[in-house]
């Protein structure tokens, strides 16, 4: 006998992100649980058919996914517009942290961008576990705002240091925060504490310091990950030097390979995944812009060449997807304030897991970033085109 299918409400993407998280959460309060158990899409930013019913959260370019959008605003921020709270104080905060977490990748220690990364970046929870955490932690740093609740930092503090007591490996940023936490007049907004104190006068002192010992544990284990990441530079990655600028290479599954490469003062990271997938990030106060805008070019002419597919007369630096080589997405963070903007290379990542994997050896991407770092920011890309074009039309002879 078959299984009925499920039906699905809503859909969004894997690896829920703190957008995400809050969607679904604002979505709860109005609609109730049956939205918070979405479809969960492995492809990239590709448009999305809504015929069926199901409504897209972040994905899709619908009515719910700002990307691809002329607003520098978030999905929460158009799902927010469409239940009619955009007015709401609490909402407000909440839509001004999920902004700066999604658009311009900023996150506070134990904040809820901070808590949200931790979780999303485990590997051993599900899709719906992760959402689940998050929407519990929105709803709590909201009720704690619509209550006009005070902030109690040294309850917090000494489940802090209780929790690390049992731990044999010191996370800085989880002793940093506990430190501030000495000043009652500490303050951090959507952060554990604010969490924690919604928690126990919601469910009382027991579970929620359950809870808080939960995300400190989730936390923990993103500064583990740091730690192995470190040691993974150390005994195997590749590394290169080019007029005072560092490549790394590696192949792993580190969800924190790129900022501890970053603090081995790497400019220019790549990562390839077991998967095959590769994601290529940067040291974004360091790096001219342009350099990104020409790696891509290349990635995308050699992954062409590879395949033999032909070569489109459109420019290859074109921000997002471009259907000619859907194997590779160029992120380009708008510019909002002063923040210099991040750019990433990414043929795959932890919210589209089902992209093409890139044909490029690892080896062949490190050559190519390596020309790239070289001749930046004056990169001749005529003339690298008809080298490339005639280089794989030997090897096609050859063989």
């Amino acid at each position: 006998m078959n299984k009925k299918r499920k039906k699905y409400s809503t859909a969004t993407h894997e690896g829920p992100d703190l957008d995400v998280v809050a969607s679904f959460a604002l979505l709860k309060e109005r609609y109730g649980l049956e939205m918070t158990h979405p479809l969960y899409l492995k492809g990239g930013d590709e448009v999305i058919n809504n015929s069926f019913g199901v409504i897209p959260i972040d994905r899709g370019q619908t009515e719910f996914d700002h990307h691809g959008k002329r607003i520098q605003e978030t999905s929460a921020w158009l799902v927010a517009k469409k239940l009619g709270i955009l007015e709401e104080r609490a909402v407000q905060q909440l839509l001004s942290l999920v902004k700066r977490s999604d658009l311009q990748g900023i996150s506070l220690p134990l904040d809820l961008s901070d808590l949200t990364k931790c979780v999303q970046r485990n590997q051993g929870l599900s899709n719906q576990e992760k959402l689940e955490i998050g929407i519990r932690a929105v709803e709590d740093t909201l009720f704690f705002r619509r209550n006009s609740l005070q902030r109690d930092n040294q309850w917090i503090r000494k489940i802090i240091s209780d929790f690390t007591l049992a731990k044999e490996i010191i996370s800085l940023k989880i002793q940093r925060y506990c430190d501030q936490l000495k000043s009652e007049k500490f303050e951090r907004a959507f952060d554990v504490v604010e969490i924690g104190v919604a928690a126990r006068k919601q469910f009382g002192k027991k579970l929620a310091e359950k809870l808080v010992n939960e995300l400190l544990e989730f936390v923990y284990q993103d500064s583990v990950q740091f730690f192995m990441a470190k040691k993974e530079i150390k005994e195997k990655a590749m590394r290169i030097m080019i007029k005072g600028k560092t490549i790394i290479a590696c192949v792993t599954d580190n969800t924190k390979f790129n900022p501890a490469a970053r603090t081995e003062g790497a400019l220019v990271i790549i990562q390839r995944n077991t998967s095959g997938h590769t994601q290529i990030s940067f040291d974004t106060k360091r790096v001219n812009p342009r350099l990104p805008d020409t790696l891509v070019s290349l990635f995308r002419l050699e992954e062409l060449l590879i395949q033999e597919h032909e070569i489109p007369n459109i420019d290859l630096r074109r921000p997002g997807k471009i259907s000619e080589v859907p194997e590779w997405y160029f992120y380009c963070a708008p510019q909002i304030g002063r923040k210099k903007p991040g750019r990433f290379i990414l043929n795959g990542s932890l919210t589209a897991t089902d992209i093409p994997v890139s044909q490029i050896p690892l080896e062949t991407l490190l050559h190519i970033t390596s020309c790239a770092v070289r001749f930046s920011p004056r990169f001749n890309w005529g003339k690298w085109k008809q080298q490339r074009i005639a280089l794989h039309q030997q090897k096609t002879g050859d063989t």
